[in-house]
């Protein structure tokens, strides 16, 4: 039954970031703030669970909200540096605010508050310089880049799941993940680069502004800092006392845990895309 809803719940998690991504540019944009402005609540519940932490929930999802639409706002060439000022005001709130607060921890409170930025909101936005900036077949938006990124992920994990159920022996990091072998690791990456090159070879339309073998070191990329945004984010919950981030997502537990690979991810496909050339 558990495989049965994992499954079901997958497939319309899929088919719905699908819709949003090819749907268009606004679709594209209302998809992963809505994704940052669920992914920070559920964190600051989590972190007001935590020793001293005493968080706003408020001005957290605030401070990520106003950053994403800054960052989105910018690589759409839809503003200047001044759409930062909400978020500046922000800052400055969070800031102030713990002068008239009689709480055990402020610090703690100000990191717990502001780590979502950098954590959640920072990663999502990072996905509008993929879809607005980067190189594509199509002048403006082109959710090409994003797609494929979600794409490979979903390849990678099908790949480490399976690899690792039948052959997985060697723990990856025992640590934090006893579940991940080295097996599986490698299954899920030869998965996600074969996936790359027949992306390639049949969708020619697609994917012919980029060398095979950019996307593939892509899809390598993915693998890489994706599996370490999921450990990350294990370690993070070892150190809450938790198992899931969140009930929201039957059978894959919060947004944290479905998101927690493309958190790395993202931002280490944006340096490796400027760093091969196909950023713009």
């Amino acid at each position: 039954m558990n495989f049965l809803t994992r499954t079901v719940t997958a497939i319309v998690f899929a088919s719905v970031m699908l819709f949003c991504m090819l749907k268009g540019a606004a679709w594209f944009v209302g998809l992963f703030a809505l994704i940052t402005v669920l992914s920070t609540i559920e964190y600051t519940g989590l972190a007001n669970k935590h020793k001293d932490a005493n968080t706003s929930r408020l001005w957290a999802t605030v401070a990520a909200f106003t950053f994403y639409a800054a960052i989105v706002g910018l690589s759409a060439g839809q503003g200047t540096a001044i759409l930062f000022l909400p978020f500046v005001f922000t800052l400055m709130v969070i800031m102030i605010r713990e002068l008239y607060f009689k709480k055990p921890s402020p610090i703690n409170d100000w990191v717990h508050t502001l780590f979502p930025v950098i954590y959640i909101a920072l990663p999502f936005a990072l996905t509008s310089l993929l879809a607005f900036d980067a190189q594509g077949p199509d002048s403006g938006y082109s959710p090409v880049i994003p797609l494929t990124l979600f794409v490979f992920l979903w390849c990678n994990d099908v790949g480490a799941y399976c690899t690792g159920c039948t052959i997985g022996k060697h723990k990856l990091f025992e640590r934090i993940s006893p579940k991940k072998t080295w097996e599986g690791s490698i299954g899920g990456a030869v998965l996600t680069m074969v996936a790359a090159f027949l992306l390639h070879k049949f969708l020619p339309d697609w994917y012919s502004f980029m060398p095979v073998w950019v996307w593939i070191g892509m899809a390598l990329v993915v693998v890489v800092f994706g599996t370490w945004g999921d450990l990350i984010e294990s370690l993070m919950k070892r150190e809450m006392g938790i198992k899931d981030s969140g009930k929201i997502l039957p059978g894959h537990g919060g947004m944290l845990d479905r998101f927690d690979s493309a958190l790395l991810a993202i931002p280490a496909t944006v340096v490796y895309l400027s760093l091969v050339g196909f950023y713009s």
